[in-house]
């Protein structure tokens, strides 16, 4: 018991040498807190002999430090420790994000208060831009916000392909210690229906002013815009970035403490306890932001609380202000400790949030739409700590959040016909349908109400075997996720467009129905994990260990994840690592239960002008899903890395394959139904006489969800980060890296490519089908960034060159040539050797600009530029452009389309003021 009785002891003090009361100090191997006394003195009991410890020292408005320790026996001394005021003043101030093995895992990239500070952010996703070989991007929130991490998929115009939103939704975003789901989002129209998932969103149009170019993604312009983010991510846009502490971003293996993901984690810890007032003030030409924070000191018996306010208004045009987004935050976190010693550590906080998104009707354009996304979210939390001076324990941690919000997807579509025809029949067979006015409004409303619970309890332990000491971690975490909308409020008596059978035509369509999202059942997920830090010796050179193991139960299905983070240090300036892991991602409420899909095949439609004297027939086809046999997504990962110093030069290299599988998305079924032929014959007021004639073949077309996805991501990273160049007061800062990734489906893929004059040939191929798609894709991009910065006058300017040096998509042959096809009564047609000459098949073939194929074809650059002057530590001045030299390249696909790689200059000035 003896061994326990070590301590770890310090003073903590600033630049004038006066005493630090409640900094808070985190063991980062042992999870355990503490803080400062009114002295400034700490004092931590129960360590090891020979425990390699570090120590985190953080206290609002000071530089944070990290000071490593070697425990004695008896009573270790750190004597003073001092802080520094974070301000533009500092000799040493981050601008860059590091690479170098500080954070849990070997991938961890550490963004500090150093860097959210000099980073203009109107969310957290504009603090992102400091990952390497990802494209830096203007503040704007006029998009959804997911974030990809280590893949390269091909561009899509709405960054809503089937692998961009899996690789969104296998990220965790982690604040505070708890999880941010996104698992209770349903919001979409039914995904069964012909086009699945990628035709499920509420969508508006874009109207842009004569003359102004189009919003692009990817270079590609956009036409339509869904403020939804269901089956992805958590939309990074909601999550402010004014009271961010730091940002951990894992892109490898995370530590086994942290399931439910397939693609790394975001960490985020926020601002808790006493500090000065904090007044941010942006405005951009497309968005104005306005932050306040401050945290009191209540007594200390009764600890400190912090609260937060922010508000953003943003336009896609401030000339025509159709579309915009607004958005206002509010939270509260108090923290306290309680105890003599101060043991127990806890910090409870409220979130509130609201967010209102859409396009206005365009009062000058009659037939224009009105879109709506708004949602509403509050959330409570509460993180205890326990510190245990004596034995085996050394914390017990609980974290636990509760979560609800309110959804709402809206959108107008007017409809201008002769006649509707309709039906509101919920049962599979032939029913009578309805005649009404084809002039209405139709109007769809998706009514989501997510809750989401979660709890982890986590206990740390320390033994030691000879010379080496374990810092055990153990514990189990559970999540909730339910969704109590109303759903998906569908008036099946005004159909949109797309779910509205045309008169004229008669052609079969997948209709809608009301779908209550109060039927789906609640997910319940369990976990366990199992995890030990050690460091021991190898060559006699230390070797640091993170070795662990998690266990999942996800939609019925047991899962085993080991997880290794393995880091040898060689000397002072040179270091390897080497990290494997598995992870599994559990499909969400909307993929587990997307509710019934409805198919309506018009039999006989005998209308005379009266509805009266009118009879229409049709055939309903009900499709209900059950996903049972859903799996978890699932990724393996495999990553070297190196951190590499050299007269003062900084190196961190990062090499990677992730393989991922069974990723989820929705797949077609095509089929082919026997069903009446009927003829009408006209009764003047009266009802027609229908006949059945035989029977023929119609056809049906659904989707249901699978997981058919898998991909494999193939890359490095690099970071470089120079020393200062003293005669210029300037430091340089070069990251970037390539990516490979190999991905596709399990199902035979189908494609529609018909000429505008279709033959009236049954057998004429309507639909081919073609091997499973096997696409490569190359993504390459690199930064240099300087940072010239002058202490004494308070100054930093920054000029980001930025190069995107491959962007490359390749399409197997094979994809291009039908294996089959369906006919129009989909029905289906084996092709045992393909002539591209045949009439009846030939123009299925598919050439590589219509599989969408790219190439950059050469280096396309960009320059972004900002600049920061402090006055009196108190005032600080802000102005940055991105694109600051308005370059616009352009290059035209083979398919013969324009292509913009960099968006258009937007600037935007910043002031900030510390009371």
């Amino acid at each position: 018991m003896a061994q326990n009785q070590n301590l770890v002891t310090g003073r903590v003090v600033d630049p004038q040498n006066k005493p630090l009361e409640l900094v808070n100090i985190k063991v980062v191997e042992t999870n355990q807190y503490a803080i400062t006394y009114k002295s400034g003195i700490f004092r931590i009991n129960g360590f090891e002999v020979n425990n390699i410890l570090t120590l985190e020292f953080s206290y609002i408005g000071y530089q944070k430090l990290r000071v490593p320790v070697t425990v004695k026996a008896g009573e270790t001394n750190l004597g003073n420790i001092g802080l520094k005021v974070l301000d533009l003043s500092l000799e040493n101030i981050e601008i860059n994000a590091k690479r170098n093995y500080s954070g849990q895992t070997n991938s961890s990239l550490v963004i500090n208060r150093d860097i959210i500070e000099q980073t203009p952010a109107l969310s957290v996703n504009d603090l992102l831009n400091q990952i390497p070989n990802r494209k830096v991007t203007a503040p704007s929130l006029q998009s959804v916000q997911n974030v990809n991490l280590r893949a390269a998929y091909a561009p899509t115009t709405d960054g809503k392909g089937a692998f961009e939103l899996n690789n969104a939704f296998g990220i965790a975003i982690i604040m505070d210690g708890n999880t941010i789901s996104n698992n209770a989002n349903m919001q979409s129209y039914n995904p069964g229906r012909s086009l699945g998932v990628g035709n499920s969103f509420v969508e508006g149009s874009y109207t842009s002013l004569r003359g102004s170019r189009s919003p692009t993604l990817n270079g590609n312009p956009l036409t339509t815009y869904s403020g939804d983010y269901t089956f992805g991510g958590t939309d990074l846009r909601q999550i402010p970035a004014d009271n961010i502490e730091s940002i951990e971003v894992i892109a490898g293996v995370a530590p086994a403490k942290y399931g439910d993901l397939t693609d790394g984690a975001i960490i985020i810890e926020r601002q808790a306890g006493r500090s000065p007032a904090y007044v941010r003030m942006q405005l951009r030409d497309n968005a104005t932001s306005y932050g306040f924070s401050k945290g009191f000191e209540l007594n200390p018996k009764l600890g400190a609380i912090n609260i937060g306010v922010n508000y953003v208004n943003s336009f896609q045009d401030n000339r025509d202000k159709l579309k915009a987004y607004r958005r206002v935050n509010t939270n509260a976190m108090w923290s306290n400790s309680f105890g003599k010693k101060r043991q127990l550590r806890n910090t409870f906080s409220l979130d509130y949030g609201r967010n209102l998104d859409g396009i206005k009707q365009d009062a000058d354009d009659p037939v224009s739409t009105k879109t709506r996304f708004d949602s509403w979210n509050f959330n409570v939390a509460n993180r205890s700590n326990y510190r245990i001076e004596n034995g085996f324990l050394k914390n017990i941690g609980l974290n636990i959040r509760y979560a609800e919000g309110h959804q709402v997807s809206y959108e107008e579509q007017l409809v201008n016909d002769a006649y509707v025809l309709y039906s509101t029949a919920t049962t599979t067979g032939i029913h009578e349908g309805t005649y009404d006015s084809g002039v209405y409004t139709a109007k769809s409303l998706i009514d989501g109400r997510p809750i989401t619970a979660s709890a982890l309890l986590d206990f740390t332990g320390g033994f030691s075997t000879g010379q080496l000491a374990h810092n055990l971690s153990f514990g189990a975490s559970f999540s909730y996720s339910a969704n109590k909308g109303l759903g998906q409020t569908i008036n099946p008596n005004e159909p949109r467009s797309g779910t509205k059978i045309i008169s004229t035509s008669l052609g079969a369509s997948s209709s809608e129905r009301y779908y209550d999202f109060s039927l789906a059942l609640a997910q319940k997920d369990l976990g366990f994990y199992f995890e030990d830090v050690f460091t021991t010796k190898l060559l006699g050179k230390p070797l640091n260990v993170r070795a662990g193991i998690r266990s999942d139960l996800q939609n019925g299905y047991a899962s085993i994840s080991p997880r290794t983070n393995l880091n040898y240090e060689v000397n002072k300036n040179l270091r390897f690592g080497l990290a494997y892991g598995l992870s599994y991602k559990a499909p969400g409420l909307a993929q587990r239960y997307p509710g019934p899909t409805f198919y309506e095949i018009p039999l006989l439609n005998s209308y005379n002008g009266k509805v009266n004297e009118s009879t229409y027939l049709l055939y309903v086809e009900r499709y209900v899903p059950t996903n049972e046999n859903l799996r978890p997504s699932k990724s393996e990962s495999l990553e070297l890395s190196a951190q590499i110093k050299i007269d003062k030069f900084n190196l961190s290299i990062s090499a990677f394959s992730k393989k991922s599988r069974d990723g989820i998305t929705t797949v077609r079924n095509l089929q082919s139904l026997e069903l009446p032929n009927y003829t009408a014959t006209i009764n003047p007021g009266a009802k027609p006489t229908i006949v059945q004639n035989g029977t023929k073949p119609y056809p049906i077309n659904y989707s249901y969800f699978k997981n058919d996805l898998s991909s494999n991501n193939l890359g490095f990273e690099v970071i470089v980060n120079s020393p200062e160049i003293e005669a210029i007061k300037t430091s340089f800062n070069l990251s970037g890296g390539i990516f490979k990734t190999t991905y596709g489906s399990t199902t035979n893929t189908l494609s529609s490519n018909v000429p505008n004059t279709i033959p009236t040939d049954i057998n004429y191929a309507y639909i081919g089908v073609y091997l499973p798609r096997a696409n490569k894709s190359y993504y390459s991009n690199g930064r240099v960034t300087s940072v010239t910065h002058i202490p004494k006058l308070s100054l930093i300017v920054s000029f980001i060159a930025e190069f995107d040096i491959l962007n490359k998509n390749i399409t197997s042959a094979d994809a291009r040539i039908p294996i089959g096809y369906y006919n129009r009564l989909n029905q289906y047609t084996t092709i045992e050797n393909f002539d591209r000459d045949n009439k009846l098949y030939g123009h299925l073939y598919q050439t590589p600009q219509e599989l969408s194929e790219t190439d950059l074809p050469r280096i396309v650059a960009n320059y972004h530029f900002n600049i920061a002057k402090e006055i009196k530590k108190r005032f600080k001045f802000a102005f940055n452009v991105y694109n600051v030299f308005s370059h616009q390249p352009y290059y035209i696909t083979p398919s013969g389309t324009y292509k913009y790689p960099n968006n258009l200059p937007t600037f935007g000035a910043e002031l900030s003021i510390k009371l």
